[in-house]
């Protein structure tokens, strides 16, 4: 435990309790920045304490920051009857004080479980979403929820609802837990004499045989339950600095003045971990650039942009012949062409930090499909010169981007090592790459769909100029978007051969993206041939991109069986299946509305 470290916060605990119900601000402290580049290794690879911090406190409690809530009688708790600051915390000094205050923290409520039929499970109230973790700690029925969960994984069933809330709830205890302790916070890498094999030769075997699919576990580091002599004294240090810093801390009569500051106390701590393992230890050059990727949002700042274009081109087409309308027109072109530039950073930071094409999660594949949708829609604005497609694009950049940034329980947004099938760079780039941009074309043509069946709704005859530019448009994002499909399932089945030794097999991945491109083939086919004109094209776009959802999200969340488990995820499923039934009823009523007035004609 870190108290043993540091005696002095013994004497500080009631300052830093005071001081989290209070005001914690530090701006743009030098100390705490160096702090948030504090090199910590976790989930298999080094990165910045500021990382570590805000997927801790998202796991946990379901945000990267902290809003403390109120007590009734908190004016009795401080001085003067203040009331509490309830400002959002950075995750930084929550996690940091996890393990400095445990006796605090145990008592806030901070550990999120929203799934009803698991809190009355555990007979807790079912109109809260946050519990203390003495709460449950100290639940009686817990153990058993657990055990159940342990049985249910040996079925190797995918896991319902239920175990999977009953499966993070398990993480988010052991993950706090083990923040109390300083077990998870290993921030010193082994030195290279601990890396060295013992030197034994009995019942060694002659030859090893290396499985390429088993995980690369690297050395692993120490944690600040494991420093010992100087090391652990100057991670005390870190310490004392840090709630020297906290609001109300020398009201608390603080007068060790030998306490450095805590951009000192970092960077002494840092070069002495460096000295133990100068090759493992990182040089802050990767690890600054990670911090600013995690403040900087880029994806976050593309929507809001990809919005505010989206709305010029709607201004402008509304004004369109009029003697301002071009000026919507080129304000909303250098809003997306702003967007797409911090699309293209965001992903440029994530190429570099990871070292490999971000698609290899849900996540990545949703804002590497935006990216792409935009892609194609720049290229099809140029040279139709229609609001439609840019309008189109727009809108589902924004919508994907957003998807992207509210749900972190589905989509994980962290930087995440490759699984060990993925780690052939060139086929993840060539296959992946392909397969992936090819939804941004079929999702280009979706919104195209939806828009023009708006337009008939609205009244729009099928040979309407506008219905006809649409379809023209649907049409070539279609041709496409199969080639690539096309090319992608292909190039699939040379990675499948050479990874798992069948370049075909029928798995369900394999077998929804055959589906989804014979769909695609057979819609172009359909009206090369004549059998279906403008109005089915449009509901064809829209209708065919189901395919793509299920190939997409529905064999990795919903079926969870296959060869591609490294996909799989869970949660949304309930979104996704009332997504599809709305824009099928969509169709239905438009197609209805348009057989309606040709019978009346």
């Amino acid at each position: 435990m870190i108290h043993s470290i540091c005696t002095f916060l013994s004497a500080t605990l009631v300052a830093l309790v005071f001081s989290l119900s209070g005001s914690i601000s530090f701006g743009a402290d030098e100390g705490i920045e160096a702090l948030k580049r504090l090199p910590i290794q976790d989930a298999g690879r080094v990165k910045p304490f500021d990382t570590f911090a805000r997927e801790t406190l998202q796991l946990v409690y379901g945000r990267i920051t902290y809003k403390p809530i109120p007590k009734a009688d908190y004016g009795s708790e401080t001085s003067g009857g203040a009331k509490p600051d309830t400002r959002p915390r950075p995750a930084l000094e929550i996690v940091m004080t996890w393990f400095l205050a445990p006796q605090f923290w145990d008592e806030q409520p901070i550990i999120e479980l929203k799934l009803a039929a698991l809190k009355k499970a555990l007979n807790l109230e079912v109109t809260r979403d946050r519990f203390a973790p003495r709460e449950l700690f100290g639940n009686d029925r817990l153990g058993l929820v657990f055990q159940e969960l342990a049985a249910y994984r040996e079925t190797k069933e995918k896991l319902n609802p239920y175990y999977q809330a009953a499966a993070r709830l398990e993480s988010q205890m052991g993950v706090y837990q083990a923040v109390k302790n300083a077990s998870i916070l290993r921030v010193v890498p082994p030195r290279p004499a601990e890396n060295k094999p013992e030197n034994k030769t009995e019942n060694k075997p002659e030859a090893e045989v290396v499985d390429p699919l088993k995980p690369v576990e690297p050395e692993r580091w120490r944690s600040v339950s494991e420093l010992e002599g100087p090391l652990k004294d100057q991670f005390g240090t870190i310490a004392k600095a840090f709630i020297r810093a906290l609001p109300g801390a020398a009201a608390a009569g603080d007068a060790d003045g030998g306490v450095p500051s805590l951009l000192t106390a970092v960077q002494q701590f840092q070069d002495s971990a460096r000295t133990e393992n100068p090759a493992l230890y990182p040089d802050g050059k990767d690890i600054g650039i990670e911090v600013h990727y995690e403040e900087l949002h880029p994806f976050r700042l593309a929507w809001i942009l990809y919005v505010l274009s989206a709305i010029a081109i709607g201004i402008a087409w509304t004004r369109d012949g009029k003697s301002n309308g071009k000026y919507f027109v080129r304000a909303a072109w250098v809003l997306a062409l702003v967007a797409f530039l911090i699309h293209t950073y965001g992903f440029s930071l994530r190429v570099y930090l990871t070292g490999r094409p971000p698609v290899s999660n849900m996540y990545e594949t949703v804002i590497w499909v935006s990216w792409g949708t935009m892609l194609f829609a720049f290229f099809f604005e140029w040279k139709q010169k229609s609001y439609f497609v840019l309008l189109s694009g727009a809108i589902v950049a924004t919508f994907c981007n957003i998807v992207a940034d509210s749900v972190p329980h589905v989509l994980d947004a962290s930087l995440q090592p490759l699984e060990p099938v993925l780690r052939s760079t060139l086929w993840l780039t060539v296959h992946v790459l392909t397969i992936t941009i090819s939804y941004s074309a079929f999702f280009l043509a979706w919104m195209l769909g939806n828009l023009g069946l708006g337009f008939v709704i609205k009244g729009d005859r099928a040979n309407s100029s506008r219905i006809e530019e649409l379809t023209v448009s649907i049409y070539r994002c279609l041709q496409v978007g199969v080639v690539l499909l096309a090319a992608g399932t292909i190039l699939g089945g040379v990675w499948a051969d050479y990874s798992w030794g069948r370049f075909w097999g029928w798995d369900p991945k394999e077998t929804w993206a055959l589906i989804a491109l014979l769909g695609y083939v057979a819609l172009l086919h359909a009206r090369l041939s004549g059998w279906v004109k403008n109005i089915g094209m449009l509901a064809g776009a829209v209708v065919a991109f189901s395919l793509v959802i299920m190939a997409w999200y529905g064999v990795n969340f919903v079926l969870g069986a296959g060869l591609h488990s490294y996909g799989f995820g869970a949660g949304g499923v309930e979104y996704v299946s009332a997504f599809i039934l709305i824009n099928m009823a969509f169709v239905g009523y438009a197609y209805a509305m348009n057989r309606a007035r040709n019978v009346a004609a």
